[in-house]
């Protein structure tokens, strides 16, 4: 699954997720949930694969319903932050697709350019499935 730029703009807005470019003061991307809206400052992100992980973390409030208030305690935006990568990396970097890249021989950058995001994200979505979901990596589970 190669997570495109247009496309992963173009699943949020067939979801009723308005997406905008837009220059932003602190945070590279950001999303409110009134009004669906998810605004990205591409100049913040060195590259592509940056830039959708970004916006598939975004995504991922959304699919998971985690948000919070700016002035929420860190316990709280901690695990809303949480939710929405978990939520994030079912789906857009699904287990039996990165299992399979694994099972192949694939390095955790090669993995990374695969699904267009970063070697950090990928890193964190095994953890994930291995530690939360409880997976393992046997050829035939």
């Amino acid at each position: 699954m190669y997570n495109s730029l247009a496309a992963v703009c173009e699943d949020m807005q067939s979801n009723g997720i308005s997406v905008v470019e837009c220059e932003l003061k602190s945070n590279p991307s950001l999303c409110m949930e009134k009004g669906r809206i998810v605004g990205y400052d591409r100049r913040k992100f060195e590259n592509e694969a940056e830039c959708c992980t970004a916006l598939i973390h975004e995504d991922g409030h959304f699919e998971s319903g985690a948000f919070y208030k700016p002035f929420s305690v860190y316990q709280v935006k901690q695990q809303a932050e949480n939710k929405a990568w978990r939520s994030a990396f079912r789906k857009r970097i699904p287990w039996c697709e990165l299992k399979g890249e694994i099972l192949k021989g694939f390095s955790v950058w090669e993995i990374a350019e695969h699904f267009n995001v970063t070697a950090q994200c990928i890193w964190d979505a095994y953890l994930y499935y291995r530690d939360v979901c409880g997976v393992c990596m046997q050829e035939d589970t």
